[in-house]
């Protein structure tokens, strides 16, 4: 028989499953939950279903009668990334650090087989969320990742050159001062504004990454989640720290289904 990976998340329904001998994936938002499991139910009617992330207790609500197995949700992430590093060709050399950035963002520690989370943050794609919508009146997270691609967060942010004027600073006159602390708004767009909200999250998470990753002795940071995954602006973020920190950054092309593909292939 058939399985299928589900992983609801706060935001997104992602599904795995396999068709003609290879995965394949598909991701719903989480409000069309009963298109989604319809659709599943009519590609993959003799399906079993495992089922991990925060709202899966309310899709087994939906999949009534059908065979349905709880999969914890940290492990999922850590075994679907595992997997996609093989199959992506991206497989790390040692010891690594998974980040998963989902609503929010949590830290693994990957040795060899074995798996540990070693913290969490409510930074994350929850916070790009609530405040584009705070402060950018946008909603769509892709229009939101469109502007933040655009714009230029030094009309929003303070930068370490911005203190010191004509003198040289002491460090990269690039890093930021103060997150959206720019005295002069006066230039800014909606679009700086998003760039500026981007750089927070990805300096924040890379900042975190970095004090496990010495506490572990490990170099590598591998990202995964919805909020990271086909997000290039959040990306090319996060890997310009890779030279200042001593980290190497691996991003999976289908990163966001690691929770999904790990509950198909949780024992």
């Amino acid at each position: 028989m058939e399985i299928v990976g589900i992983d609801a998340g706060g935001s997104l329904l992602k599904i795995a499953y396999v068709e003609h001998g290879r995965y394949r994936y598909k991701w719903f938002p989480i409000d069309e939950m009963d298109q989604a499991l319809s659709w599943m139910k009519r590609l993959k009617p003799a399906a079993r279903y495992r089922i991990t992330g925060g709202r899966a207790a309310k899709v087994k609500e939906k999949l009534t009668g059908a065979d349905v197995t709880f999969i914890p949700e940290f492990d999922s992430v850590c075994i679907g990334t595992r997997e996609l590093l093989v199959k992506e060709g991206k497989e790390p050399k040692s010891d690594f650090l998974i980040v998963s950035i989902g609503t929010g963002t949590s830290f693994f520690l990957m040795k060899g087989e074995r798996y540990e989370r070693l913290l969490g943050s409510g930074i994350g794609g929850g916070v790009i969320s609530g405040l584009s919508r705070l402060i950018l009146q946008e909603s769509n997270f892709y229009q939101i990742v469109d502007l933040a691609k655009k714009g230029d967060r030094s009309h929003v942010d303070l930068l370490v050159k911005d203190l010191y004027g004509e003198e040289a600073p002491p460090i990269l006159g690039d890093l930021t001062a103060a997150n959206f602390g720019n005295p002069d708004l006066s230039r800014a767009r909606k679009k700086d504004a998003a760039a500026a909200l981007f750089q927070l999250i990805g300096e924040t998470i890379v900042l975190l990454a970095k004090q496990c990753a010495e506490l572990h002795q490990v170099d590598t940071c591998v990202y995964v989640g919805a909020t990271i995954s086909q997000n290039p602006p959040l990306q090319q973020i996060i890997q310009s720290f890779d030279s200042m920190t001593g980290l190497q950054s691996i991003f999976l092309s289908n990163g966001s289904f690691t929770g999904a593909l790990g509950a198909i292939l949780y024992q």
